[in-house]
């Protein structure tokens, strides 16, 4: 059985049957009623707004991350990856785009973060450096990087968002992405933060019901390798340096990148690893700050760790049905293969199915409104501009520059055509300028404020140097260069500035307590009494940060030995998750911070 593709300016567009419109209208005016419905609570103040009153339940917080990274742009551009790469988009996910930093927040991120007790991201470089003129520039450039990668994120998200819903309405592109973004904007703007985790457990909810269902119409559907006619590499977990024969020729330009399987891993790690001990530079940040305790924030992380992989299940799934439909071989966008997939359900069904990838969609992109709105309250206008406005009308002025996030990002969305290029572009050009400078502001203790502005400063501008002068790179030859310069120019920053005062990192260290080169101050704190001399949670985090990061890609991986009814490596695997669930009860949770810490 195949379909055969057409683009929508080669067909008629679809019209959905009244009962999938029903479904989808209902479903966003329950979401937008959230918002109506919390309003009043999160708009009392700016921490009501911006992080829920830090009052909201781990499980709430756990199953609200869940959702948040489930975008309707990333999942169909995981799908091509998976139906272009087989099982070595594990790898390509995990390593090359950094997924295993979910895992990292699970092993001790989280309850870093949520010792800081600040709102934003860039409020944290006070606790860290102190209060000073550098600690202060130091704030600004975080603000100013932050605020120009949450656009960069709504305008992938964009561009994911146009091309799922050009497949089912009668409406361009820009037109189909407005509307959707229109939705998300109300009930953001209404309800807040609280109102983002509200509605993203709801989208939690519904993307499981909607994982059960595609599982079961996969395994309707004869044994997955009678129709999957693909490259016996395909199949295989091991990475190798090239992909197979065929690869290029039956594989679009935007992905032909992975042919070089081995170097692009190898630049990609040298990459994760600073994305990695970076911590959160988006959303995260403020996921964990608005938990009650520090426990709580990893016991959220720790559950979003193992839903995540919700995204797995939708993923392979619809690849699998998306072969059996139209074939395993070239000659399509298989970044279209979920709409296409979608045109081949029922009625109800199909409408349904709509509902679970607007909402993941939409869970993503609240809360990176809800975060971009932050800081331009919060790191620009409260600490610059209005400093003696009262907290309702900064939360007003909150309202509108959540509104003007929306339309900056749909607007720079309309230059991509191709998902993976515009998530390329903004993961490892932009991403990578605060990489090197924020891994060592956590594990460095001389790396000051200066440091880190003159380390992002040299960073971005060797990297635009680079941009310019040597074009037509491989993608691992430009990834290894940014990452090395960024890597040079930071340390050099380091070398030739001063750390913050010691009273300031004494302070910082005893209630974070990082891993990381910190000699001199974890002995000045052993002196004053304020950590054991014995201390082993440094050493705890690292061993948890390992075996996290392996629970996660086991997890990852038993979704596809399940669909293709791969039973033996299926076993193995779950067996694996099974033994590293019970490593993980004695390394992680019996080592949890104690209930009652603040």
């Amino acid at each position: 059985m195949s379909l055969q593709y057409m683009s929508p300016a080669e067909r008629a567009p679809m019209n959905l049957h009244p009962v999938d419109l029903a479904i989808i209208a209902v479903y966003l005016l329950g979401v937008a009623m959230i918002g109506v419905v919390v309003r009043k609570r999160a708009t009392k103040k700016l921490d009501s707004f911006y992080l829920a009153d830090r009052n909201v339940p781990w499980w709430m917080l756990g199953l609200s991350g869940c959702s948040s990274y489930i975008d309707i742009g990333g999942t169909m551009s995981m799908i091509g990856l998976i139906f272009y790469l087989g099982l070595k988009s594990m790898w390509a996910t995990h390593i090359f785009w950094g997924w295993f930093m979910i895992s990292f927040y699970m092993a001790f991120q989280a309850k870093y973060i949520r010792r800081s007790g600040v709102m934003t991201f860039a409020e944290w470089n006070e606790t860290r450096f102190g209060a000073t003129k550098d600690a202060e520039a130091a704030r600004l450039a975080s603000s100013i990087f932050l605020l120009v990668l949450m656009i960069c994120n709504l305008m992938f998200i964009s561009v994911g968002t146009g091309k799922f819903a050009e497949e089912f309405l009668p409406l361009p592109r820009w037109e189909a992405t407005l509307i959707v973004l229109a939705v998300v904007g109300v009930y953001v703007t209404l309800g807040g933060f609280f109102g983002v985790i509200l509605t993203d457990v709801f989208q939690t909810l519904l993307i499981g019901v909607g994982a059960v269902i595609m599982a079961v119409m996969v395994f309707a559907k004869p044994a997955a390798m009678t129709f999957i006619h693909k490259d016996p590499a395909w199949l295989s977990l091991a990475p190798t340096w090239k992909l197979w024969t065929g690869f290029m020729t039956d594989t679009p330009p935007a992905y032909q990148h992975f042919g070089l399987f081995g170097p692009l891993l190898a630049a990609g790690f040298f990459w994760m690893v600073f994305r990695l001990l970076s911590g959160p530079n988006v959303w995260d940040f403020q996921f964990f700050l608005s938990t009650r305790t520090p426990r709580d924030a990893q016991l959220a992380a720790g559950m979003w760790t193992v839903g995540y992989n919700l995204r797995w299940v939708l993923g392979c799934a619809f690849m699998v049905l998306g072969i059996f439909y139209l074939g395993s071989q070239a000659g399509f966008d298989a970044e279209k293969i979920m709409p296409l997939v979608l045109l081949k359900m029922p009625v109800g069904l199909r409408g349904l199915f709509m509902a679970v990838l607007l909402a993941a969609l939409m869970s993503t992109i609240s809360a990176m409104i809800n975060v971009t709105s932050s800081v331009v309250i919060n790191d620009f206008v409260k600490r610059y501009f209005a400093k003696n406005m009262t907290q309702k009308k900064l939360v007003r002025l909150g309202q509108v520059a959540s509104v003007v996030a929306v339309l900056v990002g749909f607007v720079f969305s309309l230059s991509f055509t191709n998902i993976v290029t515009a998530w390329e572009t903004m993961v490892f050009v932009v991403v990578t300028v605060i990489l090197v400078p924020a891994t060592l502001r956590w594990h460095y203790w001389r790396f000051g404020a200066k440091a880190f502005v003159w380390g992002m400063g040299a960073s971005a501008g060797l990297i635009i140097l680079r941009l310019l002068l040597l074009k037509g790179l491989h993608a691992s030859a430009s990834l290894a260069i940014d990452v090395g310069l960024s890597l040079a120019a930071t340390l050099v920053a380091a070398a030739m500035t001063k750390p913050a005062d010691m009273e300031v990192l004494v302070k910082f260290y005893a209630k974070v307590r990082p891993f990381g080169f910190w000699g001199p101050v974890r002995r000045e704190c052993v002196r004053r009494g304020l950590v054991p001399a014995n201390d082993k949670m440094p050493k705890i985090d690292m061993l948890n940060g390992l075996i996290t990061a392996v629970f996660q890609f086991t997890l990852a991986i038993l979704p596809f030995y399940l669909f293709l009814r791969n039973w033996k490596q299926l076993g193995l695997w779950a067996s694996a998750v099974a033994g590293l669930a019970v490593i993980l009860y004695f390394t992680w949770y019996k080592n949890l911070p104690a209930k009652d810490e603040e």
